[in-house]
């Protein structure tokens, strides 16, 4: 028996049955009695380690009270405390620890659940006890027998179990305790640790829209979500001025998350819940809101608010631009109800096409934008867009004023008064100056020169285009010569016009008349040399870049509008210029050698395009607007590309690839004779083709192919002389290895689809060509087809391919039937245009429409719908696409992407029909004698000609000037 005493009279006292009191630990064997006494100064009581074990405590006589157990097991083992009832005082209670061993059972655990959850950064006691102090080697780890977590942090204490500080989610598992008693290790029940990861950032809260808009008496409703992980969350809906009806709250498990949607709901708004709503969400780690702005109106609105660039001079709704300025047309709207249309109206609204124009929908909000780009006078006016709702209309409009440079024109009105007219905008202003003699202006440093004032007023004012004043100046008798001057000029700039005034008592004397009839003899031979000098054809690039479409109606790019990037330019001074290639009426083309284009050491051999001296100022710009064309179009390999230009210090120069075979028609028309001698090694002839005869009589005069051709073309072919340039060497050694290679049909095939992808890439680019034909075509080394515009260095006056019509020469038998009667120029013209080049090629070079002249009854032949017949060397497919391309509906004609495909079909399939398709090209000799008896062209061209005037009989004959030319 053990008794035990508290040192401290004041706390209680505690005995083992009732023997002296006995130290803090006590150690029984499983089945031996436990008998605790407590005794205090005042009431007492056991608290157990188990709250179960409670049903063991008595109370004695005074204040004494009693743990009695007759049998006590393993279960008991733990620290017994005695508390005073009143027990405000933790400090005032006496404890003691009781072991009781069993060699089955080392550890207790208590017999509820034994899985604990925690939040991260709490302490955590696992009730693991030992039943016998004298057990060894105490380990704590997981149940599947690995080390605890990196970073936990264990204390053991046989009497109180393992203390985790600090949990954290990473904790998550099944832990065990173990030690051995006598050599044999024993272990703990399994406790489960769930660590509940702590809320580091307040739950998000999200409202749809930022403002809402209400006419009184509508149902107003509005949601709110969030989400969190747990159930301890709060959401709360607050008014900037007014208590709000209880929401409604709905909540769903995502995953692990919960979510949560609030739904207010105000059933008639009034003007007083106009204001600021507030959605709060709420959780242990702080709190967000959302806030949205409710507009309560009374009737229907619509506001809207102009929204222009600072840039742009305007006054208000007024907008003053120069020519060629892009503006922007920018509106802001606010509208409930929403909108149910809107439309811009604009001075060229009865175009098929609108400016480009966007519309962007804000809930409430709207913004309305217009993009003009590159404005000219057409597009000045009024711009006005009008807006509707269900239950209103609104619009707004601007005005656009295209500023405009003055024209100033002085008249006689009689012997005394002159009078000068301007017109611009703004308004121009007039001055008068005044200087002795015959002048062609008054120089500014004349002496005494000062403007003479008079009273300048506005006779015409277009709402919004340039405005006309007039100025009226009153002369005096004078016994000298004067010069008068009217200058005009407004904030653009100024125009001028000069008035000669000789002595007044000299005016209409015979020598006046005599004058006045000279300089009306020299103005008349003055306009005619003008005429005639229009008349003149100018160089222009044929190429057209398209900026927008709406069907066949083109709008074209003003090329001289393109961008030049300075990245193009090649210094002078490495550039080599050899030998002419082509010369034209307005230019030509050398050969040349570049250093240093592409590497610093390199030497390469390039084509440069140049002007003549003597070329007009038009004609320069031509060459720029190609040289822009050509940048603006990028590389493709089979274009003739460009490599460089020289702009700055000189004259201009373009740099592009050098195309060492020369134009494709003097190719065919040097390779004919091989070709024909190919096809005659051809066994077994087999007549399929009846119009083709093999002798050298073949090469007529008409045929386009012969050393003699009457055509006078400009053969652009590289010279024989060998160079001395290295590069230029090798380059040269090429082009006589492959000048050696017979001409097959392959190459006639591979000719036709690689200009066919050429032409693809400018259709895809916007481009088109106008003057698709084999002269335009280049070769380069390996026979690749390079597509160009050689104009340049053509000389068109004397080229009977180019026809004048109007101002301008033009091939017109190469011309789509559109583009010759209604002066329309498309994508599917250069397909017709590619159907022409397509005869030129599978004729070896023939001038189309052989023997046929070019006047009324040609019209007539192609506005009837006349086709070629089948060239002598073209296989029955290539014919077929030909047909294709000269279908007199335009749309009808295919692409050039579907040609590309037809004819990678046949060269596919060239190597086994190569002997079949030149079956028809070996005769014997009578056949050549019925060739020389017998034109099959003009046959065909009296017949197509009489079943064409039988359709047109009550018409007049066609003549070459009934129709209007571009």
């Amino acid at each position: 028996h053990f008794y035990l005493f508290l040192l401290n009279l004041d706390l209680p006292r505690l005995r083992l049955n009732s023997g002296a009191p006995v130290g803090t630990d006590v150690i029984l064997d499983s089945g031996s009695p436990l008998h605790l006494i407590c005794e205090g100064d005042g009431p007492v009581t056991w608290l157990p380690r188990l709250a179960r074990h409670k049903r063991f405590i008595s109370k004695e006589v005074g204040n004494v009270r009693s743990f009695r157990v007759n049998i006590a097991t393993a279960d008991f083992t733990g620290t017994y405390k005695c508390v005073y009832m009143s027990g405000n005082d933790s400090n005032e209670s006496s404890s003691v620890h009781v072991f009781v061993r069993d060699p089955r059972i080392l550890f207790v655990s208590p017999s509820t659940s034994l899985r604990y959850v925690r939040k991260e950064g709490e302490d955590l006691t696992l009730p693991c006890l030992l039943t016998d102090p004298d057990a060894t080697d105490f380990t704590f780890r997981m149940d599947n027998g690995s080390a605890v977590p990196y970073g936990m942090n264990v204390t053991f204490d046989p009497k109180k179990g393992v203390l985790i500080r600090n949990v954290q989610p990473g904790f998550n598992a099944d832990y065990i305790c173990s030690a051995r008693i006598r050599g044999v290790e024993k272990v703990s029940k399994i406790f489960s640790i769930n660590v509940i990861q702590r809320l580091r950032f307040p739950p998000y809260v999200f409202l749809k829209r930022s403002e809402y808009v209400k006419l009184v008496g509508e149902r107003f409703q509005i949601s709110c979500t969030t989400n969190n992980p747990n159930f301890y969350y709060n959401v709360t809906w607050t008014h900037s001025s007014r208590t709000l009806p209880r929401a409604e709250e709905k909540s769903t498990m995502e995953g692990d998350r919960l979510a949560i949607e609030s739904i207010l709901v105000i059933p008639a708004v009034q003007l007083s819940d106009s204001g600021n709503i507030t959605c709060m969400g709420q959780n242990e780690a702080g709190a967000n809101s959302s806030t949205t702005h409710l507009l309560v109106v009374d009737e229907p609105c619509i506001r809207l608010s102009p929204k222009l660039s600072s840039k742009l001079t305007h006054r208000g709704l007024s907008i003053e631009v120069s020519e060629g300025e892009d503006v922007d047309l920018g509106v802001l709207i606010e509208a409930y109800p929403p909108l149910i249309s809107h439309q811009w109206e604009t001075p060229t609204s009865h175009n098929a096409s609108l400016p480009e124009n966007r519309f962007y929908n804000y809930n409430d909000r709207y913004e309305a934008l217009m993009f003009l780009k590159r404005l000219n006078f057409q597009e000045t006016g009024r711009y006005t867009l009008h807006v509707k709702s269900s239950m209103k209309n609104a619009s707004i409009t601007f005005d656009i004023k295209m500023y405009t440079k003055p024209v100033a024109t002085v008249r006689w009105e009689n012997v005394s008064t002159l009078s000068c007219r301007s017109y611009g905008y703004p308004a121009p202003s007039i001055l008068w100056y005044q200087c002795t003699g015959i002048r062609t202006t008054c120089p500014e440093n004349s002496t005494g020169l000062q403007p003479v004032q008079t009273q300048t007023l506005a006779f015409h004012k277009d709402p919004y285009g340039s405005v006309g004043v007039e100025s009226v100046l009153t002369v005096g008798p004078s016994n000298q010569r004067m010069t008068v001057v009217c200058v005009a000029f407004n904030l653009v700039g100024q125009g001028s016009d000069t008035f000669a005034m000789d002595v007044s008592d000299q005016l209409f004397t015979s020598a006046m008349c005599g004058s006045i009839v000279a300089m009306v003899v020299l103005a008349l031979l003055l306009i005619f040399m003008i005429y005639k000098y229009k008349q003149k054809p100018r160089y222009e690039i044929r190429w057209k870049i398209i900026e927008a479409t709406n069907g066949n109606n083109y709008t074209f790019i003003d090329p001289t509008k393109l961008p030049y990037n300075e990245k193009w330019e090649f210094p002078r001074d490495k550039l080599k210029l050899g030998k002419t290639l082509g010369a034209g009426a307005f230019g030509k083309v050398v050969e040349a050698t570049a250093y240093g284009l592409g590497k610093e050491d390199n030497a390469t051999r390039v084509a440069v395009k140049m002007l003549k001296a003597s070329a007009h100022p038009d004609e320069r710009e031509a060459l720029m607007s190609e040289l822009k064309i050509l940048s603006h179009l990028g590389q493709h390999k089979n274009i003739v590309n460009l490599l460089g230009a020289c702009t700055h210090g000189g004259p201009v120069l373009v740099i592009t690839e050098y195309c060492c075979h020369g134009d494709l028609l003097n190719f065919l028309h040097s390779k004919a004779e091989n070709f024909l001698n190919f096809v005659m090694m051809i066994p077994n002839p087999a007549m399929d083709y009846k119009n083709v005869n093999t002798e050298r009589m073949f090469l007529r005069s008409d045929s386009g192919i012969s050393s003699t051709c009457s055509d006078n073309y400009l053969a652009t072919r590289p010279a024989s002389s060998r160079p001395t340039n290295s590069v230029q060497s090798s380059s040269l050694d090429c082009e006589q290895a492959e000048d050696s290679w017979p001409l097959d049909m392959d190459d006639l095939l591979r000719f036709s689809y690689q200009v066919a992808q050429g032409l693809n890439f400018l259709t895809a680019k916007n481009c088109i060509h106008r003057d698709v034909a084999a002269r335009n075509v280049l070769l380069t080394n390996s026979r690749v087809a390079k597509i160009c515009d050689f104009g340049l260095a053509r000389d068109i006056m004397n080229d009977s391919n180019y026809v004048v019509k109007g101002n301008a020469r033009l091939p017109v038998k190469w011309m789509a039937p559109e583009s010759i009667f209604d002066c329309v120029y498309t994508v599917q013209s250069d397909v017709w245009s590619y159907g022409i080049l397509l005869w030129e090629i599978f004729s070896l070079g023939k001038s189309p429409y052989p023997s046929i002249l070019v006047d009324s009854k040609f019209y007539k032949m192609i506005k009837c719908g006349y086709q070629m017949s089948r060239p002598d060397f073209a296989p029955p497919e290539m014919y077929t696409i030909m047909k294709m391309c000269w279908n007199l509906e335009a749309a009808e004609r295919p692409t050039f992407s579907k040609i590309s495909q037809l004819i990678e079909r046949m060269l596919g399939d060239t190597d086994d029909q190569q002997e079949t398709q030149y079956k028809n090209v070996q005769s014997n000799a009578h056949d050549d004698q019925q060739l020389e008896s017998c034109d099959p062209v003009k046959h065909e061209e009296e017949s197509f000609e009489t079943s064409c005037d039988q359709e047109e009989e009550d018409q007049p004959l066609m003549k070459p000037n009934n129709y209007q030319f571009c």
